[in-house]
Parts: structure tokens; sequence; C-alpha cells
């Protein structure tokens, strides 16, 4: 299992929809809205690293109102 930490920059006001938003898909374990360079906090889940790697450019990525994404992958 392959995990990573989604670190998003939203739109100002779209915070909670794109939170919202992110928790109906299997993949995102967990979304918090937080403080400091990012909005949104959220774990992602998947088989392997490639796997992460397309639920986040093809599904998450383009969720109306996320302005910008960093990805954390998870080592150990």
């Amino acid at each position: 299992m392959a995990r990573a930490y989604l670190k998003i920059e939203v739109e100002m006001g779209k915070e909670r929809s794109v939170r919202d938003a992110l928790l109906k898909f299997d993949e995102v374990k967990g979304a918090e809205l937080t403080t400091g360079d990012q909005d949104v906090l959220a774990l992602v889940e998947a088989d392997s690293f490639e796997d992460i790697l397309q639920v986040v450019v093809d599904k998450l990525r383009t969720l109306k109102g996320i302005k910008n994404t960093v990805t954390d992958l998870v080592l150990e």
C-alpha cells in the first residue's frame, strides 16, 4: 500500500467545498482544513505510487477550486 499527503491550495472561499469533494473519493482517507502554505491537507492511499500519481493527476487536481497541489510521498 502506498500513501501520500497532498497539500492543496484552493481559491478563496472554496476550502470546505474542495475538502468535501475530496472525501468522496475512495483513495482519499482524510482531508482537513489547515493553516500555512496549504489550505487543505489530504491523505491519499493506493496500491502503488504510480496509482497515487494517476489519482492525483486524473481525479483530484481536476476538482473545481483547486489552484495548486504538492504531493509528498510517504516512504516509511
